[in-house]
């Protein structure tokens, strides 16, 4: 299967990133072991070892998602081993919490380079190939592994949730830009606590702010839960587990069309809904304020409805 040719293979073609670790690691074994082709990428390939190094379904790349030379290296790598790409699963990504106002600028902007733009380059790329490459009609599927961070924000973690935020943003947008005839499919994934390296070796902590180590300051409640070794071992999902989730919807995508996002955990989900529930309320609460612009008059007039049509029309679902 060296030579690139347009006998696309029957079996899916996966090509994840942050595969040396969690759930990229369960992923790659799992899509594996279920007789698919899988594209494992790491900064560090001696660190892929779950893996068989001497089979055709499996390609080990070294990948730093900040290169665009280094993706576009491994996606002309993987189009000429395995001749198409099905899935992308953007999983590499690393947390950065502290005070924000003690965090440094090189910090922040590191963290959106590996969580936000990274994803970014390998989504359009991605998009091209789905299109361009693959036989017609096959399409393919991009998976974002956000968080329910990527939802809500908690203290401490600024510029790590706005980097998910802005992922979101970002995979909600051009999911909307899709012609329906290139068959390509987005999941934002939004796991709750899962026992990967997130709260270890992938988990940058900046210097306190001498203000905020107060114990009334919110974010020391949130410090105190990162640093418990329970916290992991006990209470988060296990990684293998998760990975099987998202290996089934993949396996299952045809039989039941995704939704856009997707929490994954009772504590993602509990988490989520209540703060729907808190927006709902402040609605509520809130809603002669809300509806006093634009006036009625506005409201009333025709471009005033094409907008709020298209726009409602716009934001559909995958389907």
């Amino acid at each position: 299967m060296s030579e690139r040719s347009n006998r696309a293979p029957k079996e899916t073609v996966w090509f994840i990133t942050g595969c040396s670790t969690g759930i990229g690691k369960w992923l790659s074994s799992t899509a594996y072991e279920a007789g698919h082709f899988v594209v494992a990428t790491s900064r560090d390939t001696s660190k892929l070892t779950h893996l068989p190094s001497d089979v055709p379904a499996v390609l080990k790349l070294q990948l730093d998602v900040n290169s665009p030379v280094s993706i576009s290296k491994c996606i002309e790598a993987t189009l000429d081993h395995f001749g198409c790409i099905d899935v992308l699963v953007n999983n590499a990504g690393y947390g950065l919490f502290g005070d924000t106002e003690g965090v440094h600028d090189h910090l922040a902007r590191e963290a959106f380079e590996t969580n936000f733009w990274g994803p970014v380059s390998l989504t359009k790329e991605m998009v091209r190939v789905f299109r361009d490459v693959n036989p017609k009609g096959r399409g393919g599927a991009v998976i974002q592994i956000s968080s329910f961070g990527g939802w809500i924000g908690y203290p401490g973690g600024a510029f790590y949730y706005a980097s998910k935020f802005a992922l979101e943003g970002f995979t909600e947008s051009i999911s909307r830009e899709m012609h329906p005839d290139w068959n390509i499919k987005f999941l934002i994934l939004e796991p709750g606590g899962v026992q990967t390296e997130f709260a270890g070796s992938n988990l940058v902590l900046s210097d306190r702010h001498p203000a905020y180590l107060d114990p009334r300051c919110p974010y020391n409640e949130i410090s105190a839960l990162l640093s418990s070794s329970d916290l992991k071992s006990t209470a988060w999902a296990d990684a293998k587990d998760t990975a099987k989730v998202v290996f089934d919807l993949v396996e299952h995508r045809d039989i039941r069309p995704w939704p856009l996002r997707l929490p994954l955990g009772s504590d993602a989900v509990k988490l989520i809904q209540k703060d729907i529930s808190n927006f709902e309320n402040d609605m509520a609460k809130w809603a002669i304020e809300i509806r006093q612009t634009p006036k009625k008059k506005q409201q009333d007039s025709e471009e005033y409805q094409q907008w709020t049509t298209t726009l409602s029309r716009l934001s559909g679902h995958n389907d």
